[in-house]
């Protein structure tokens, strides 16, 4: 299992989750979250990647992961999650949790990397784009 989180360029904020993961896990990294983005002022553009994501997640952990999420929301401009095409219940998992983070239109699940770099690209400037698609061709 392997939780990171990182803020290189801009206001563009990189989680990288594989699952499994464990609610002490989650504590500890959703505190670095949100580390990370108090010290950032202003908005914030999130990606997400969790491609490497091919198991269930502990329900007890999505709905905590959803209730700290919930309360970025004022700070998020957009977060895309990206998930495994090939894995429909993990999908249905963090559609679930975004769901119930209550962020609306702000946060998005996707299945393809593409379809998030063009969404967040629109509210990304050049450099952040660019860091945008480092992150995501980076290994887990």
């Amino acid at each position: 299992m392997a939780l990171s989180v990182a803020n290189s360029t801009g206001r563009l904020i990189e989680v990288r989750v594989v699952p499994p993961v464990t609610m002490d896990e989650a504590t500890r990294f959703m505190g670095e979250i949100v580390r990370i983005i108090s010290a950032h002022p202003g908005k914030i553009v999130a990606c997400t990647d969790l491609r490497a994501g091919s198991r269930t997640i502990d329900p007890d952990s999505i709905d905590f992961i959803a209730g700290i999420i919930r309360s970025e929301n004022p700070r998020l401009e957009r977060n895309a999650l990206i998930v495994p095409s090939l894995s429909p219940t993990f999908g249905l998992q963090m559609e679930r949790m975004v769901k119930a983070s209550g962020a609306g239109a702000a946060r998005r699940v996707f299945r393809s990397r593409g379809e998030a770099e063009t969404w967040l690209g629109g509210v990304l400037t050049d450099g952040e784009r660019r860091r945008l698609a480092s992150f995501l061709d980076e290994q887990p």
